[in-house]
């Protein structure tokens, strides 16, 4: 006894204590969330949703418990890898393939051995087939949805019938499901499943993924477990794009909220198009019976709000759903749940139960809702944006054109406008020499490359004068002087032909020759890298990528005008070589006439053997320096190509910047901006201008801007490594476009926020970072009118995204009970202040002024936002009808239509995602006016079934028609109709319980007496005759040519086309 008491008490304190432990902040709460995005709407929900997240957090995970995960679904791949979009901040926050599921394509043998599909062939019966093959070839052909719900389906389905592929919807799902359930050692997961009702894919597969999650995770009622909540747009009364229209786009949104609404009220449960089998039946199960909780919520919204304010369909209005979304899951779960919308997370969970019809059945569902947001904000984010991504513009401009400009910052210019001197520069000798060109290093006079041979090599002019003079003075001392000459030649021949650097003239450059690549490969690097330092030295005079991008083009048509120069050298030198070949000869003359005897006296034999050695060391220096420049030519051929590369590496990487610029200018320019139209979303309080005005002011700042830009280049070099070959090549190979864009951008916004962050403290004034909105608006609303005003204006900008039809909403239906629940909830920041809090105060009684029942308590309408720099808004109606919607009533008229039209079967067979053996319960309760159109043709067949017979009052005598009513217990019972025809259509016109009991009669019946041909020919005659006898005596008075005689038989020959039609 006393053990069992200690336990209680213990659990009790232990669950006091993880209460107050949790209101403390000390224990976080934990929430799983998948949100899966069915189609293009699904997907620009998710991308909103995930630029809203890192908006805020700077990261995907939001963190504070909250774990997110996703899983987009769509048949178009280009949409489903397209990344246009997803950047905020310059960060993408695109998907990663393990969340990504595509249902683009079914193969067309599939449809020709549907046998061998159970899955799709379980919902397409021989009927639908049949018109499948005569209609829908293209479409199938082509893999998309096209508009048409049963092909999303088909696809959907083609998707889930290959279990073993990975990126089959379940496995995907099961893989999200596991990552989040891992990630937080809590087993529950909510799923917020995102689609538009008016496509092909979202709208034909959403039936499907509802059935697919519940049959993995079935909802668990005692811990309300794996809740699924639907987020869906419903088509526009007046459609935006009119040429989107392929002519299902209004009417799928009435056949999916139809089938949406009889899966929640458990009148249809679909099959399992994975094809797995019932184990009693044999046959493809069916999916969410009755008893089964379906979707606990599902939000409608569509692009004009209950005031009349059209929302833009591309982005503000995925926008503001995600915006919704973010508020409910993520801002609900901070600061331990005191963020939580309370009474709108109430009404998702104790939602209304089905309204009935006229004949008592619940088959309306009533877990609809609808929500409008707007946030009214200091917009910190889009300020911090804008600033970061002027710096991003000024850094982009000095990595590119580094032209400064007093008062303006750094600017931009053409690849014309720059190069001035840079043609002098570049023939400057001593430039040339720096830069490895001169003469003397494309002729390998000097080595290009070291190496020990290369140490010994000497100058052309230089080795044939050291090498002749040598040879003159050893031929002297060794040899008599009739044999100078002779001797002289054969070594000076020799060297020139064998010994020039180990291999004589023209070998040596032929072996030289097979490293022109490498030579020129390496001059360029050291080229490169010399102009590669010089930018990333960013000083104010270093050259910029566009000024080393025209500096290398001029210095390749240097080299080209150099290969002409050379050429004429060579003309020039063949020349002077013709010459001293000519001193040669005259010098072997004057050798070969000196007298001998005389030459003791004269000596005219060393004059002569002088002149002869000049005239042989200038001819080798004149042929040797031939063949130099004609390997110099070589070399500048392979040099220009490699100034190519290197000036294509150069361009690749100014490109790159130039594309981060192009982007960091697009973005700049929509944020912050300057009279524009308020977004009904968000109500931004600030001035632009004073924003603009700052931005400049740091823009000038060439300390701000220069050490921005020169952080940014160290982060981008730091990317080659250590041991990494300094080259714009290496550069843009090791930082692609993304990556460059993230580096710029980092680094950016953490100088641009510092920057701020200093300007604050040393102006308050300009303090544009830690805004709280209260304190804005404590200032700007002075008065009790201005705040009234304010008050109106906000909650009529989160009017809920949807329009009511107050034909339906005022109608009143017998047997219902309770009404949609409206309210409006707001969260504000913590006041700091006591005149703060005043303010607040007054805020408040203006929202209970003016919104009703409004209750301003954390327990009621009012929460505490995260942010101090904003106010949310929020609108939302809960626990209504589809036929409250004044959409709904458009999108009917358009079904209807296409069900009306010739091709009405092939209409109704594309438009749902089954073909109903029984029509699915109607959204809106027909009038007398609708049921009278709707009883005839029942009333014809009742009368010539003999389900109505003619009566008489025994008492008064009155004649008249009843139906009967069979009763177990006491035999017939007739119920009185009226005395002819007309009168038998208004009483069941106005008796919707007395009009069901004649149609369940009439269809069973229908079974028993028209099975066989000989039946139904036999049953045609009798409705013949009730047109001949009861209807043209009546409702024509006798007169063939009353319009309503033709209407009569028309309606006889729908019959005999349809429930008499022979087998």
């Amino acid at each position: 006894m006393n053990i069992r008491f200690r336990r209680k008490v213990t659990q009790k304190h232990r669950r006091e204590y993880l209460e107050s432990q949790i209101a403390n902040k000390k224990i976080q709460t934990m929430s799983n969330h998948l949100i899966i995005g069915l189609g293009g709407t699904g997907g620009k929900v998710i991308r909103e949703l995930r630029k809203r997240v890192y908006e805020e957090f700077r990261s995907n995970d939001p963190g504070h418990g909250v774990n997110l995960d996703y899983v987009y679904v769509d048949s178009s791949p280009a949409d489903l890898n397209d990344r246009a979009g997803w950047k905020v901040i310059g960060k993408s926050v695109h998907l990663g393939e393990a969340q990504k599921v595509s249902i683009n394509g079914i193969n067309v043998s599939m449809l020709q051995n549907l046998n061998m599909y159970p899955g799709l062939q379980s919902f397409i019966n021989h009927n639908d087939k049949r018109l499948i093959d005569e209609h829908m070839g293209p479409l199938i052909t082509a893999g998309i949805g096209g508009q048409r719900r049963r092909l999303g389906r088909m696809l959907m389905a083609n998707n889930l019938s290959d279990k073993n592929n990975r990126s089959n919807f379940n496995n995907v799902l099961r893989g999200a499901v596991g990552r989040l359930q891992h990630s937080s050692s809590d087993n529950d997961v909510t799923f917020h499943v995102c689609a538009g009702l008016a496509g092909g894919t979202g709208s034909g597969s959403i039936i499907d993924v509802i059935a697919q999650i519940r049959k993995e995770y079935p909802y668990e009622e005692s811990t309300h477990a794996f809740k699924i909540r639907l987020f869906l747009y419903v088509p526009e009364r007046n459609m935006e794009y009119p040429d989107h229209d392929s002519g299902f786009y209004q009417a799928n949104g009435y056949a999916a909220l139809q089938e949406l609404n009889a899966v929640s009220t458990g009148y249809y449960s679909p099959l399992d198009v994975t094809g797995d089998k019932d184990v009693f039946t044999q046959e493809v199960q069916r999916l969410l019976g009755r008893s089964k909780e379906s979707f606990e919520a599902a939000y409608l919204y569509t692009n004009v709000n209950e005031a009349g304010k059209k929302l833009d369909l591309g982005s503000g209005l995925p926008s503001s759903v995600a915006d919704f979304m973010f508020q409910t899951i993520v801002v609900a779960n901070i600061d331990g749940g005191r963020g939580k919308m309370a009474r709108l997370v109430g009404c998702e969970n104790d939602g209304a139960g089905p309204e009935q019809d006229q004949n008592g059945d619940k088959n309306r569902s009533r877990k609809f809702l609808t929500f409008g947001i707007t946030r009214i904000e200091y917009p910190e984010t889009e300020i911090d944006e804008f600033v970061s991504y002027n710096y991003a513009i000024q850094a982009t401009r000095q990595l590119t054109y580094n032209l400064w400009q007093d008062g303006v910052g750094y600017g931009e210019c053409s690849l014309e406008e720059v190069g001035a001197g840079f043609v002098d520069e570049i023939k400057d000798k001593s430039n040339r020499e720096r830069f490895k060109l001169s003469n003397s290093y494309l002729t390998l006079q000097k080595p290009i490359i070291e190496s020990p041979s290369t140490k010994r090599w000497r100058d052309i002019e230089g080795t044939w004068n050291t090498r002749t003079e040598n040879d003159l003075g050893l031929v002297q001392s060794q040899y008599e002087k009739k044999q100078w000459f002779a001797e002289f030649t054969k070594l000076s021949d020799d060297y020139f032909n064998n010994s020039f650097r180990a291999h004589g003239v023209k070998k040596f450059y032929e072996i030289q020759r097979q490293e022109l690549k490498a030579y020129a490969r390496n001059i360029r690097r050291h080229i490169e890298k010399l102009l590669f330092d010089e930018w990333a030295s960013g000083g104010k005079d270093s050259k910029s990528v566009l000024e080393i991008e025209k500096y290398a083009q001029i210095l390749r048509n240097d080299c080209s005008d150099r290969i002409s120069a050379f050429k004429q050298q060579i003309g020039n030198m063949e020349a002077e070589q013709a010459e001293y070949a000519q001193g040669i000869n005259d010098a072997n003359v004057a050798w070969n006439n000196i007298g001998w005897l005389k030459d003791a006296l004269t000596n005219a034999s060393s004059k002569v053997f002088a002149t002869y050695k000049t005239a042989k060391c200038n001819y080798y220096i004149t042929a040797t320096r031939i063949e130099a420049y004609r390997y110099g030519i070589a070399l500048l051929q392979e040099i220009i190509i490699e100034l190519g590369n290197m000036i294509e590496g150069i361009q690749a990487f100014k490109n790159e910047l130039d594309a981060v610029l192009t982007v960091v200018v697009k973005q700049a320019g929509t944020k912050c901006q300057r009279n524009v139209e308020t977004d009904d979303a968000i109500i931004k309080k600030y001035d632009p201008e004073k924003v603009h005005q700052l931005a400049k002011q740091y823009a000038v700042n060439y300390d701000y801007q220069s050490g921005n830009a020169a952080e940014i280049r160290a982060r981008m070099i730091a990317g080659l490594g250590e041991d990494g070959e300094r080259t714009f090549a290496n550069l843009y190979s090791s930082i692609d476009y993304d990556t460059a864009s993230d580096i710029i951008l980092e680094v950016c916004t953490k100088n641009a926020r510092a920057a701020m962050e200093d300007t604050a403290k040393n102006d308050p004034l300009m303090k544009m970072v830690g805004v709280n909105i209260l304190d804005k608006l404590k200032n700007e609303l002075n008065t009790e009118e201005k705040i009234e005003n304010f008050v109106k204006q906000a909650v009529n900008h989160a009017r809920t995204y949807a329009q009511f039809n107050p034909e339906e909403t005022n109608k009143v239906i017998s047997n219902n009970e309770g009404k949609m629940m409206s309210m409006v909830q707001l969260a504000l920041p913590k006041a700091e202040s006591e005149s703060t809090r005043t303010f607040t105060k007054k805020l408040l009684d203006a929202f209970v002024q003016n919104v009703p029942g409004f209750t301003p308590s954390i327990d009621g309408d009012l929460s505490e936002n995260f942010k101090q720099n904003q106010i949310v808004v929020v609108c939302a109606n809960a626990g209504f009808p589809l036929r409250y919607l004044e959409n709904v009533k458009v999108l009917k008229e358009k079904y209807d239509r296409l069900l009306a039209s010739p091709q009405k079967e092939l209409n109704r067979m594309v438009l749902h995602t089954e073909s109903f053996a029984k029509p699915l319960p109607p959204l809106f309760e027909m009038d007398a006016r609708e049921i009278f159109q709707e009883v005839k043709k029942p009333l014809m067949l009742a009368f010539a079934m003999n389900l109505i017979q003619p009566q008489q009052d025994p008492t008064t005598g009155e004649r008249f028609f009843a139906m009967n009513i069979p009763d177990d217990v006491f035999g017939d019972n007739w119920v009185k109709l009226g005395k002819d025809f007309p009168g038998c259509l208004d009483q069941l016109a106005h008796d919707f319980k007395k009009f069901n009991m004649l149609k369940d009669q009439v269809e069973n019946e229908l079974r028993k007496q028209a099975r066989s041909n000989d039946q139904k020919a036999d049953m045609r005659k009798a409705v013949g005759k009730v047109v001949q006898t009861l209807v043209l005596p009546t409702i024509c008075e006798g007169n063939q040519f009353d319009p309503k005689y033709a209407e009569y038989k028309g309606l006889a020959v729908e019959i005999f086309n349809n429930q008499l039609k022979d087998l």
